[in-house]
């Protein structure tokens, strides 16, 4: 929702990732989860009735998300999630102390080990 724009794919109509002439862009994320060009219908209506605020975050930001789960809680979390803890790490320090977040870590993590040791450097070979 922060980079696309109205428009219809698979017969959906919906934000989408989008060239000036309505031709589909590629989406990136590290996250397989989060790299398609388009969002579903529920989101973009909550976005358009302003129930719902949409960010992004970059692959480095969900990186630094995910390391600082495993140090400091034990948890590994998935990537999409760790985008999501990006952001909240993002916006706690402009809150108020006593100020209550709650914030979803579904999924799992184990299988984005390899995704992350590569775009971190490190070689996992068996």
């Amino acid at each position: 929702l922060t980079g696309g724009r109205p428009g219809v794919l698979h017969g959906n109509r919906t934000y989408l990732l989008q060239d000036t002439d309505g031709q589909i862009l590629e989406g990136f994320s590290i996250s397989a989860g989060l790299d398609y060009p388009g969002i579903g219908p529920e989101h973009a209506w909550l976005h358009d009735i302003g129930r719902a605020e949409y960010v992004s975050i970059t692959d480095v930001e969900a990186l630094e998300a995910f390391q600082l789960s495993c140090k400091l809680e034990g948890i590994i979390p998935a990537l999409e999630p760790s985008h999501a803890l990006a952001h909240v790490m993002k916006i706690a320090p402009t809150l108020p102390k006593d100020h209550i977040m709650v914030m979803n870590m579904c999924g799992r993590g184990d299988k984005d080990i390899f995704t992350v040791a590569k775009h971190l450097g490190f070689d996992m070979k068996i």
